[in-house]
């Protein structure tokens, strides 16, 4: 069935869609009609003659005389300074903030003065790479766990500065213009005071260098030796025939450049070929220094040749990783760069080349090798600029949390049930006779008393935000897996990588240095550092931001489930100053099965990418255990198994929101989503209904209403029906 042209109330300038019933919802639906009003200054001889016409201007007359009658109604004045409901919720998180500004400065004060501060750097532990990388996973963990509690108390905080009070709402609406509710929104920061507008920025901005620092201000740095590579005689070992004080032929890295250097040779770790090959076949040795490879090829008489020495400059700067130890394919034929893994495969069989000013490159068979055994000099440092940085940013987050305490006086309407409850006390006569009306009415700029044809309609979750939200979320965050998919191209296709096997990615591990996996760029010094630093960093705070978006998706999706929950079941509205039967409450709209899982998935990707990409800085030292000057040098380190891991988790978690889009709300209520208008105009209650926003209520037609005519839908706490299917409504 569906209105015809000859619809009593129809006029030209009248717009209106038909009611029809929809196969493919199983839906009855019917746009906003605008045809009970006719325009300026015309009169629509049909509307006068019409039965529904005077029941509609009776129902009217009857409203306003509700609404003008005095009534025991109050003005909501919660401005208490008792830490309840959202003070206590921003009070929990300024604690938080405070705590962990606490911690960050008591650590950094105890560092400085235990470990001291050479240039800028302090370092913690030296020694034991493994224990290094170890306590290094370990610290940046806790890092992330400081910086995600931070986010969320600075995300609560923000929300409720741009949570409007009733005074800017009525201000708003008077206008014609509607507010957020309920969500984190910056549209809402062209409508609140100017001091929350202040506050807010502060808040925003003070977590720029978190995401870019933070993660950073704790660091380690490898180490590897410049080592000498010898072939040597079997003699040599044994010391038969050996004269020691003999030069050894090029070699100069040593003060002591005779035989007597390599006196107590025999005392270093023997090694297989192919130990040997894998030990050093890496840019980075950390443990081993001077390595002799034995050949039965040279005797007493030529008992060793100097093939030369591996240095950091042979893996980096843009140089093939595999130029410092391209010793090892000194006596192979290999295509381009020296691929230590092929090597290993034919190690029985292994040749090193050399030469010298009487013998020109011969190749020897090498049955074995000698390492020296050296000390390991991993450090764990930390930069006393970024923690100074970092702290400050902190200290700024704590004070406008607490300015955030002091200075809002007025109540925010901070959830749902808080703009339920303010208009339930004090109806907004800007809204009246649109009961029906939903978000969509109201984004299109229909802001009129309108009776609209009640129909139930299940939306869908995907409803409950705008297009813009939606495409604004997804499209960032598969844009950006986009690009870290391309990204982790390029690293599995550098040339230094020696396998792309998952098994080998693994091996390399999460957020570890290694040569394969580096940035080719150099940066020396203090500034070098702070560059590498920012840049490893930087998608930190895109991950920030898309958190943001992906939480403000979900709390709009949340908040409209709650608002459809009320035509099902009767319950006291959740607030943050609860007064009667009404639930208290100190999170925001998300509920804690949905916030605390989201909170620690952003954790989780926060370590992920710092494990991703992150900085890599490398120290050579000499024979003498000393940093060879200009040696030390920070660049970018990816990890892909880490990369490939983000992008796995990032992929769930776009999919699970668009999952989450496919669900359908409770049918029979407007969809009204954050906006005020809409809240509003859903809760013009019975006249008579004094305590409804203390009491449970129910959206429905109250029961004091008659059946004839056009009809009102409401929050009450009365007795409610279901409306009626078709029937016209303009509470």
């Amino acid at each position: 069935m569906a209105f015809q042209a000859t619809w009593p109330f129809h006029h030209p300038s009248h717009s209106y869609d038909p009611i029809g019933f929809d196969p493919a919802t199983n839906n009855y639906e019917m746009s906003d009609m605008g045809f009970l009003s006719p325009p300026p200054g015309e009169t629509d001889a049909a509307s006068s003659t019409s039965g529904t016409a005077p029941l509609l201007a009776s129902s009217k007359r009857e409203y306003a005389g509700a609404t003008s009658e005095k009534s025991p109604t109050r003005k909501i004045e919660k401005r208490g300074k008792n830490l309840h409901g959202w003070r206590m919720g921003v009070s929990l998180c300024a604690a938080t903030a405070g705590s962990v500004l606490t911690v960050n400065f008591i650590l950094a004060i105890w560092a400085s003065t235990k470990f001291g501060v050479d240039g800028g750097i302090g370092t913690v532990q030296e020694g034991s790479c493994a224990r290094t990388k170890n306590l290094s996973l370990w610290l940046h963990l806790a890092i992330n766990v400081l910086s995600t509690l931070l986010l969320g108390a600075s995300n609560y905080c923000m929300q409720c500065l741009t949570s409007p009070t009733r005074e800017e709402v009525d201000r708003a609406h008077s206008r014609h213009i509607w507010l957020d509710i309920g969500i984190p929104s910056v549209r809402n920061l062209r409508r609140v005071s100017w001091y929350k507008i202040i506050l807010w920025w502060l808040l925003a901005i003070s977590g720029i260098p978190l995401h870019l620092l933070y993660n950073s201000a704790v660091f380690s740095t490898l180490s590897t030796p410049e080592y000498s590579v010898f072939i040597g005689a079997p003699d040599l070992v044994s010391g038969v025939g050996i004269n020691y004080s003999a030069p050894i032929e090029g070699y100069t890295t040593s003060p002591n450049t005779t035989l007597n250097y390599l006196k107590n040779v025999s005392t270093w770790s023997k090694l297989a070929n192919e130990e040997c090959i894998t030990a050093y076949g890496q840019a980075f040795v950390s443990n081993r220094g001077d390595v002799l490879a034995v050949s039965s090829g040279l005797n007493t008489s030529k008992p060793i040749m100097w093939l030369g020495y591996s240095s950091l400059g042979g893996g980096m700067g843009g140089n093939p990783a595999s130029e410092a130890y391209s010793w090892i394919c000194a006596g192979a034929s290999y295509s381009e760069y020296c691929d230590a893994n092929e090597v290993v495969k034919k190690a029985a069989s292994w040749q090193l080349s050399a030469g010298a000013s009487d013998v020109r490159f011969s190749t020897f068979s090498i049955e074995y090798c000698l390492s020296q055994p050296i000390r390991e000099h991993c450090r764990l440092q930390f930069s006393l600029a970024i923690v100074i940085v970092v702290i400050c940013a902190n200290l700024i987050k704590t004070v406008c949390m607490l300015l955030v305490l002091w200075r809002q006086r007025s109540h925010p309407l901070v959830t749902l049930g808080d703009a339920i409850e303010s208009f339930l006390v004090n109806p907004d006569p800007t809204t009246e006779r649109m009961c029906l009306a939903g978000k969509e009415s109201f984004v299109k700029g229909e802001w009129k008393e309108t009776a609209i044809a009640w129909y139930p309609k299940r939306y869908r979750w995907f409803s409950s935000a705008s297009l813009r939200r939606w495409l604004t979320c997804n499209s960032l965050c598969i844009s950006t897996l986009i690009t870290v998919s391309v990204l982790l191209g390029l690293g599995l296709n550098n040339t230094a990588l020696t396998s792309k096997s998952l098994s080998h990615l693994t091996s390399l591990g999460f957020g570890q240095i290694s040569a394969e996996q580096l940035i080719s760029w150099e940066f020396a010094g203090s500034g070098g550092l702070l560059i590498t630093v920012l840049i490893a960093n930087s998608p930190q705070a895109l991950l920030s931001f898309l958190f943001l978006t992906y939480n403000g998706l979900f709390t709009c999706m949340l908040l409209a489930d709650e608002w459809s929950g009320y035509f099902k079941d009767r319950k006291p509205l959740r607030v943050t100053s609860p007064d009667g039967t009404q639930r208290s409450t100190y999170r925001l709209q998300l509920p804690y099965k949905y916030g605390i899982p989201l909170m620690t998935l952003s954790g989780t990707l926060h370590w992920l990418v710092s494990q991703s990409i992150f900085l890599a800085r490398v120290s050579e030292y000499d024979q003498a255990g000393v940093v060879v000057p200009g040696g030390e040098i920070s660049t970018v380190g990816y990890s892909c198994i880490a990369i490939i891991t983000v992008i796995i988790v990032g992929s769930l978690v776009v999919i699970l929101g668009i999952v989450n889009g496919f669900r359908r709300y409770k049918p029979g209520m407007p969809l009204a989503g954050s906006c005020s208008a809409a809240i509003s105009a859903a809760c013009h209650r019975p006249k008579k209904d004094f305590e409804a926003a203390t009491l449970g209520v129910k959206w429905g037609v109250p029961s004091d209403e008659d059946g004839d005519g056009v009809g009102r839908c409401c929050f009450t706490s009365f007795e409610v029906t279901t409306p009626e299917m078709g029937r016209f409504y303009a509470g």
